[in-house]
């Protein structure tokens, strides 16, 4: 496996089955990165992705939130400049998007995952009061939005955009003459969401590449966000089904209202009434684990794993396992996921499952020329089964 620039304190920090046998390969503007390098950016550097897959849209008017809050199953009790996370919900109770509601004067500005600028449109006529004085935009494709990720992404946004950036609070966000940057991200490490305009993009993506690789970091695909968030405990509309699964069966319940309806609020009653039968808990495996798996305890079956992939800071598989209510909980190692002729055995774990370096990175003291000073305990301080 190759290594792009990166000292040997990082080689010894990360477990001996980092390397793959086969690994998985993107490109990074003409370069081949493998996934543990990718994944080795976002831990230890810091790394540039475009998020082609967030729809950005901005909603005008003086009932802008209003009518973001017909449609949303959060409170939002948000102000200007800041962001919340919340969810859109079907009629059946189950999410269909992950929200930032960003509001912002007399707008509101949405970043959206897993539904489309026209789906969102449909479901805000279904909705939101037809009085409301508001009116509709879809950013793109005037606007891009590139993200970065990392315990030096603060770093590199600071020599990009200004020193000032170190300040900026996590959910929040302001304007500069090229678009608007908004600190966020949900791999556990410093995370920030830049939205800039089409005709600067270019120019902007080549800026900030070169700034992240002096950095140790690379480009990097959705597949290594969605691991990173999968670790952290962030949930993803990508990570794993949500078939027949409400907000109460993935522990999402802080993202629902207690005042209000919203879209599928009814079923979310009904179900809270009736009571779950199964509830999602984190788990880690050496391999042979995958999702759609059937997990089994010592007498019967007892759950199925949703979501599965294999972490190279972890050295083994983690994922998400629909347990039932009443072995539903971190600290077991009883399961283990049937295979042929032999059973894998998995243990439930508590998020976050490792010790993102950026709680370790202070940026009023650090930088990466002096990241040997920093304190570097184990990413991962459980074991595998």
């Amino acid at each position: 496996m190759r290594c792009l620039g990166w000292s040997s304190w990082a080689q010894r920090m990360l477990p001996p089955r980092f390397a793959r046998p086969t690994p998985s390969w993107t490109r990074s503007w003409g370069i081949a990165v493998s996934i543990e390098d990718e994944y080795r950016s976002v831990r230890y550097g810091a790394a540039l992705s475009r998020m082609d897959h967030v729809g950005l849209l901005r909603i005008r008017g003086d009932d802008a939130l209003d009518a973001v809050d017909a449609v949303c199953s959060g409170d939002l009790w948000v102000r200007d400049g800041r962001m919340l996370q919340t969810l859109i919900l079907d009629e059946r109770g189950q999410p269909v998007a992950d929200v930032y509601v960003c509001p912002d004067y007399d707008a509101c500005i949405l970043m959206v995952e897993g539904m489309t600028t026209e789906q969102f449109s449909t479901c805000l006529a279904r909705n939101a009061d037809p009085d409301l004085e508001i009116a509709l935009e879809d950013l793109r494709p005037e606007h891009e939005l590139i993200s970065l990720h990392g315990p030096y992404a603060w770093e590199v946004l600071s020599k990009w955009l200004t020193p000032d950036i170190i300040g900026l609070p996590y959910l929040s966000f302001y304007g500069f003459d090229r678009g608007t940057c908004f600190r966020a991200g949900k791999t556990g490490e410093y995370g920030y969401d830049l939205v800039i305009r089409s005709e600067d993009a270019q120019d902007a993506r080549r800026e900030l590449l070169e700034l992240v690789r002096s950095v140790g970091g690379s480009e990097v695909s959705l597949g290594t966000l969605d691991l990173c968030a999968l670790e952290n405990g962030f949930f993803s509309v990508r990570n794993g089904s949500v078939e027949g699964l409400t907000p109460v069966e993935l522990q999402l319940q802080w993202r629902l209202s207690a005042r209000k309806q919203f879209p599928g609020s009814a079923a979310i009653e009904a179900r809270r009434a009736t009571g779950i039968s199964r509830r999602l808990t984190y788990f880690v495996a050496r391999d042979g684990v995958n999702p759609g798996d059937q997990v089994r305890g010592p007498d019967a079956p007892v759950g199925e794993v949703m979501a599965a992939a294999f972490s190279p800071g972890i050295g083994g598989v983690v994922g998400t396992v629909l347990l039932d209510i009443p072995v539903a909980y971190p600290g077991i190692d009883e399961f283990f996921v049937p295979n042929e002729g032999s059973a894998q055995p998995i243990r439930t774990v508590s998020s976050p499952l490792i010790v993102n370096r950026s709680l370790l990175v202070n940026p009023h003291h650090h930088s990466y020329a002096t990241r040997e000073d920093v304190l570097n305990p184990p990413m991962w301080e459980g074991s595998l089964p």
